[in-house]
């Protein structure tokens, strides 16, 4: 496996990634780490980059600008526009293909992915992406956000492991819109699936950060639209990359059925 690390595709320090490659890829995916759009690195990436290495795929994780609700800073869409940026750039600079390319991400990584493969025409890989954000607003109006600070150290799998927390994802939606300055509803993906979007897989635990009714919510909306859905809902309460070792065969399987790619 070759590994490029700290490769700028802007001009902000935020703005870099890192590539692992096979020796033969069969395709390419990009991974979004997650962190609640405010928090986190695409170091954390290297566990899930390896295994996804390891099934002949080449991955690039990308970091991005990280929101600062407080100071009005790189709220949304920001993340959404540095993921376009650094997929572009790795089409112009490290010869990814986007008709053999899947944005894939945790959390709100996974929110991320969705919301730029929408924008690059590519399938999606999200596991428990926070993707109802209106309707959550209008479902907890009496939830008083909560800022909940992860250690720089504690790998993505180990994150958000303890289910239902709706302070915190009230507090990270008022800090990606600045307290509502962007709109919920604007902030919300839904309005921004077409039928010309590309298949999607989602992966969801029952008691988790992410309401399951988010789940239904975005897949049924996809099924009307005509748009391919792949849907893993698991047990219990973890989260994101908690439940890689369950999710990662059959999100596998979905790019290489997506792509049309032998592995």
């Amino acid at each position: 496996m070759k590994i490029q690390k700290d490769l700028s595709y802007g001009t902000d320090a935020m703005q870099q990634l890192d590539i692992y490659a096979p020796d033969n890829a069969v395709a390419d995916i990009v991974l979004v780490h997650g962190g609640g759009w405010w928090q986190g690195d695409k170091r954390k990436e290297e566990e899930l980059a390896g295994r996804l290495v390891a099934a002949n795929f080449r991955v690039a994780a990308i970091n991005y600008r990280l929101a600062d609700g407080e100071k009005a800073e790189n709220i949304f869409p920001t993340q959404r526009e540095d993921a376009v940026m650094a997929v572009n750039w790795l089409v112009k600079n490290a010869g990814f293909r986007l008709d053999k390319l899947v944005m894939w991400g945790a959390s709100s990584g996974g929110n991320i992915a969705l919301e730029a493969a929408q924008i690059l025409d590519v399938p999606t890989v999200s596991w428990s992406g926070l993707n109802d954000l209106a309707g959550f607003m209008a479902n907890h109006p009496n939830v008083v956000g909560k800022q909940l600070i992860i250690g720089a150290d504690v790998k993505s799998k180990d994150i958000d492991q303890d289910g239902d927390n709706q302070a915190y994802y009230k507090w990270l939606v008022d800090n990606l819109t600045a307290n509502g300055q962007v709109a919920y509803a604007d902030a919300t993906i839904y309005d921004r699936l077409t039928t010309a979007t590309k298949p999607v897989f989602i992966a969801n635990s029952m008691n988790e950060l992410v309401p399951v009714g988010e789940v239904a919510t975005l897949m049924n909306r996809l099924i009307t639209l005509g748009v391919g859905v792949e849907t893993m809902v698991l047990p219990g309460s973890r989260h994101g990359e908690g439940y890689m070792d369950d999710a990662l065969s059959a999100s596998i399987a979905f790019v290489t059925r997506v792509l049309e790619v032998g592995n």
